[in-house]
């Protein structure tokens, strides 16, 4: 296996992640504030800028 292959616990837990950042999302910071899930540096680079 690939070191890059995600396990299948590896995606449930990204799974739950997800939709953890989604309940934050709508419940407290509709406006403010946007939770979510990156899978690189430069992703959460493009967001932030």
């Amino acid at each position: 296996m690939s070191p890059m292959e995600l396990r299948e616990i590896e995606k449930t837990k990204i799974r739950c992640a997800r939709k953890f950042f989604d309940d934050m999302n709508r419940r407290f910071a509709p406006k403010n504030v946007k939770y979510d899930v990156v899978d690189s540096f430069s992703k959460l680079m493009e967001i932030v800028k």
